[in-house]
């Protein structure tokens, strides 16, 4: 599986994906800083959960798909006498590990600004678990968009995404039901472990949003739609062009 990592690794080597490890962490700070100073942090968290996670996701697949497509139509990768089920799954890890770089440079960034306008340190052990659970709980978003990329294209994927982000996952993530829709998933267990509402206001002590019997299953929900998707989308990167059908 090394190989494959190593392959996968360096297709992004020094291309607009790799970059984005640091571009959309500063941008997502930069204009959490910009709406509200007084609270910064909460902003920060609140914008990464439902806009900027969602969105370098997305890209990041959009474009692993774009580099093979406009390579030779995934016919360089076919061709090979290698496993297309593990090429899959090392797309699928190195992309994974990305996100996790860029919440690192998240937490580095939004602690160098509030360190420079406070003079203390605003990373704290709520703030570390709020990048942690942000990671585990859009982890699932990776095999599925990099699948639809490559089914119907990145605009529909980049669309498909940030709607359901904006339109269904803010929506759902305050009602009972939240559990339903994997969206709100990420926003809805930043309420108890950050104390911000999905609108983006600090919560009150006592508020039913606070309780954390959300956490197991949010991250339970997260990790086993995560494995799901990822097998049901690798077996399908390989027989599908086994049987001759064609890229698509």
């Amino acid at each position: 599986m090394i190989p494959y990592l190593r392959s996968e690794r360096l297709k992004l080597k020094r291309t607009f994906s790799a970059k984005l490890i640091f571009l959309v962490p500063i941008t997502n700070v930069a204009f959490s800083l910009l709406m509200n100073p007084m609270y910064f942090v909460s902003n920060t968290i609140n914008w990464w959960s439902i806009l900027f996670l969602p969105l370098m996701l997305v890209l990041w697949c959009s474009l692993t798909h774009q580099k093979e497509q406009f390579a030779s139509s995934y016919q360089g990768v076919y061709l090979l006498p290698v496993s297309l089920r593990n090429i899959w799954l090392a797309k699928l890890v190195v992309m994974g590990s990305y996100s996790l770089a860029a919440l690192a440079v998240y937490l580095l960034v939004m602690g160098g600004v509030g360190m420079l306008f406070t003079g203390e340190s605003i990373i704290t052990m709520a703030t570390l678990m709020s990048a942690l659970v942000l990671w585990i709980t859009t982890l699932w978003e990776i095999p599925l968009f990099l699948w639809i990329a490559r089914k119907w294209g990145a605009a529909a994927a980049i669309g498909i995404n940030i709607a359901c982000a904006m339109g269904i996952g803010i929506p759902f993530s305050t009602r009972t039901f939240w559990w339903a829709c994997p969206w709100s998933w990420s926003i809805r267990l930043m309420a108890p472990i950050a104390a911000v509402h999905p609108n983006g206001t600090l919560l009150e002590p006592g508020h039913a949003l606070l309780g954390m019997k959300v956490l197991p299953v949010g991250i339970g929900m997260s990790l086993l739609l995560t494995v799901v998707l990822s097998m049901l989308t690798m077996q399908r990167f390989g027989p599908q062009i086994r049987s001759g059908k064609g890229g698509r």
